[in-house]
């Protein structure tokens, strides 16, 4: 309960109001798909399970009579978000049986790490979607480990790989952290069984290595994973990046990607005295435990355990050109870090003599990083929800001007500022477009304020009418007569209107007469759009 407390002060304040401006190709992806086939990613094979929790919140919203809803996908967000820290407090209970606070701890500072700048972007659904299957995986791995009767090992052992395919084949981040796991199993006490369990895990690896070599080593290889590798080989350049990386995600002092915003002042400290409670009351319940491991020598032991899950977990970010991004790249770090701050506080506190100091120690340390944690946090939905709702707005706009529109139309967005880029690039407008505009073949482009094209723009229109060009991805509608075309001239404060003549950094060279915008809209909204762009809350 307090797990679900702590995520629900840093979850509550924007997340509930806030949608999913890109990444939108897995819920498109949801509405053009039966309900079992939504499951599984077929453009990319290696990720083939990227879209599971996607689809998950797609049915939810479906069951509830509220398509449409970013509701669904926030609330599965927050789900995943709390089972990361339950599921590492079930492993770390295993190991410490005896040690139910130092549990509690790690389990929640894993919750408020907050080094990323993507956390509270439901847009990364996934991103909790393949810790929790590795964690799930893991934690059955060491069930299996325990186990007393045969049967029961094998159906654990089972389920654990079954979750570790699901983590793999969703994402490989996490590889050596995966191949890392294992070697744990000898410290876990009144174990039946270490090496059965431990090589059926290995060779759910050993598949995937084989299936990735495969694909990655064939000459014709292109794809998104080979396209954002770093080019060279520099390994000062490496070691450096690695070392940025695992300092950013113990550094918590700065934490804080995003602005101020009230409600962190407020609720930060509330997730500190939280966590104070929720570990005393753990202290509490059972005073025959120990607050701390009996020697220095086995508080270094769970220390290095942590310094090594740490550096492993970016083994793979390492090698992208973005290594310093701090975007996606922080979020597996969590559970080494976690670890490594419970660690140390237990280190301060170890020669402390009464169990009472030792329990003040670790709970003031962990409340300190809470504090930060939680801040951050925060602070991010908030810069979230701010990006979400300059693309709602924009989105809202267009269909208040054109509540739907005929089968083959080229919507075009011009007057968007540069500086206030509601998409980012022509895709996004481009699926925008679909989700409002379900089952009509429809395509988008949009043009800055200054006349420029906005990238990603594969739509060229000339008197001959609109063509696409070859590049990027294939759009809806390829080819359209100039009469299909709506232009809308967008504001930023919602008053946009219809272009009454197509511009002329739109088409140069097309008659005036061409362009009759009005009979391509009709009505009215469809329900899904309006509940996804305008009565959103």
């Amino acid at each position: 309960m307090t797990y679900a407390v702590v995520v629900a002060i840093m979850w509550l304040p924007h997340n509930p109001h806030s949608g999913m401006g890109f990444e939108t190709g897995f819920e498109y992806t949801s509405i053009i798909s039966t309900w079992w086939n939504g499951f599984l990613n077929g453009a990319d094979l290696l990720r083939v399970h990227t879209s599971t929790f996607y689809e998950v919140s797609y049915l939810i919203g479906r069951f509830l009579g509220i398509p449409g809803s970013a509701i669904p996908f926030q609330f599965v967000y927050a789900a995943l978000w709390w089972a990361r820290g339950m599921l590492v407090f079930l492993i770390l209970r295993r190991f410490l049986p005896a040690h139910a606070l130092l549990a509690y701890v790690a389990g929640l500072l894993l919750l408020v790490h907050a080094s990323d700048g993507a956390l509270q972007w439901v847009g990364q659904l996934n991103q909790f979607g393949f810790i929790f299957w590795m964690l799930l995986g893991f934690f059955a791995l060491v069930e299996a480990a325990l186990a007393d009767r045969a049967g029961l090992r094998w159906l654990l052992i089972a389920a654990a790989c079954f979750f570790e395919h699901m983590s793999l084949w969703s994402y490989e981040g996490q590889l050596p952290l995966l191949a890392a796991l294992p070697l744990t199993l000898p410290a876990l006490p009144h174990a039946r069984k270490r090496l059965l369990p431990a090589v059926a895990w290995y060779a759910v690896q050993a598949l995937y290595l084989c299936f990735a070599a495969l694909r990655y080593l064939h000459p014709a290889a292109n794809n998104y994973q080979m396209s954002v590798i770093r080019k060279g080989a520099n390994l000062a350049a490496v070691a450096g990046d690695w070392w940025f990386n695992i300092r950013a995600s113990l550094a918590f002092w700065d934490w804080s990607h995003a602005p101020a915003e009230g409600y962190a002042a407020v609720l930060a400290p509330v997730a500190a005295a939280v966590l104070i409670g929720g570990g005393l009351l753990v202290f509490r319940l059972d005073r025959s435990e120990k607050v701390g491991l009996n020697t220095v020598r086995n508080w270094c032991v769970l220390l290095a355990a942590g310094v090594a899950f740490l550096v492993l977990s970016f083994s793979v970010y390492i090698l992208l050109d973005s290594a310093r991004s701090l975007w996606r790249t922080q979020i597996l770090s969590g559970i080494g870090a976690s670890i490594v701050f419970t660690s140390l506080f237990g280190l301060i506190g170890h020669k402390l003599r009464s169990e009472w100091a030792k329990v003040a120690v670790l709970l003031a340390g962990a409340g300190v990083i809470t504090y930060f944690g939680a801040t951050s946090a925060i602070r991010l939905g908030a810069f979230h929800r701010g990006v979400w709702e300059q693309h709602r707005m924009a989105m809202a706009e267009v269909l208040r001007i054109t509540p739907r529109v005929k089968p083959s139309t080229v919507v075009v967005l011009t007057n968007v500022p540069k500086g206030a880029d509601p998409f980012g690039d022509v895709m996004w407008f481009d699926l925008a477009l679909r989700l409002s505009y379900p089952s009509t073949p429809v395509a988008g482009v949009y043009f800055y304020s200054d006349g420029t094209p906005a990238r990603g723009n594969t739509l060229r229109a000339s008197h001959a009418g609109w063509r696409w060009d070859g590049s990027g991805s294939t759009p809806m509608v390829t080819k359209a007569p100039i009469a299909n075309t709506v232009a809308i001239r967008y504001d930023r404060a919602g008053a946009g209107t219809i272009e009454p003549e197509l511009p002329t950094f739109v088409c140069g060279d097309c008659a005036p007469g061409l362009y009759r915008p009005l009979s391509q809209i009709t009505g009215p909204i469809d329900p899904s759009a309006r509940r996804r762009y305008i009565d959103a809350p």
